[in-house]
């Protein structure tokens, strides 16, 4: 779960690294951010030739939170950081390609 002002990284090719949760999109009532919300992000670090500066704002959607998921066989699923994909418009991406599961 992801609140405000949460650091999360971004898993798409555009060039930032890691950005900051400042509005979650699901009303007024909820607090926390889940898989599959909309966020509204302030991008923290890019690489120096990016066209997307420090302190620009962008609409993200959550596609990995961290977790541990113990599972009844005794295996478990561990995710270490929040992963972000930025978005252009409604659902298209600003990167090519993505990373990660």
């Amino acid at each position: 779960m992801l609140q405000k002002s949460s650091l999360v990284s971004v898993s798409d090719k555009c060039g930032v690294w890691s950005a900051r949760i400042f509005c979650i999109y699901k009303g007024s009532r909820h607090k926390f951010a889940k898989v599959g919300d909309f966020v509204k992000v302030s991008i923290r670090k890019t690489k120096p030739e990016n066209w997307l500066k420090k302190g620009k704002k962008s609409k993200a959607f959550v596609i990995n939170t961290c977790f541990n998921n113990f599972k009844k066989d005794g295996s478990y699923i561990k995710i270490k950081r929040n992963f972000i994909v930025l978005l252009k418009k409604r659902m298209t991406p600003r990167g090519k390609e993505l990373f990660g599961p």
